[in-house]
């Protein structure tokens, strides 16, 4: 009695260290996509903000040139930003995490059925 409490503590034990590798695993992944969009979306905004600067830099300078126009501009834009950033962030990093961990998985599986051989599941009694 007493060795299978221990060796069921061994697999407790076990059971718990794979779980938490998984959940700093799949928190890597999220934090990677969530980085990835971040920077993503401050180069888009960069090469929005260059293009006005370029081709319409009157409209730009009329902006800023104004005071009341500029707070209500960049309050609009605090609030796309925030919104852009945070919200679709998470959102792209949960989606980075399950995409990322789908396909590891799908290869693993092909690995495994490549190294067995694919068992036929109809000929099984």
């Amino acid at each position: 009695m007493h060795e299978k409490t221990a060796s069921w503590g061994i697999l407790q034990s076990e059971w718990l260290r794979k779980c938490g590798r998984l959940l700093l695993l799949l928190l890597y992944r999220f934090v990677i996509g969530w980085a990835f969009f971040q920077l993503l979306a401050m180069i888009v905004a960069g090469i929005f903000l260059l293009g006005i600067l370029l081709f319409h830099p009157i409209i730009f300078v009329q902006t800023i040139a104004i005071t009341e126009k500029l707070n209500h501009a960049s309050l609009d834009l605090w609030h796309i930003l925030k919104l852009c950033l945070w919200h679709y962030g998470i959102i792209a990093g949960f989606i980075f995490m399950a995409e990322c961990t789908l396909s590891k998985s799908i290869r693993q599986v092909q690995r495994l059925s490549k190294k067995f051989g694919a068992q036929d599941v109809s000929s099984r009694p």
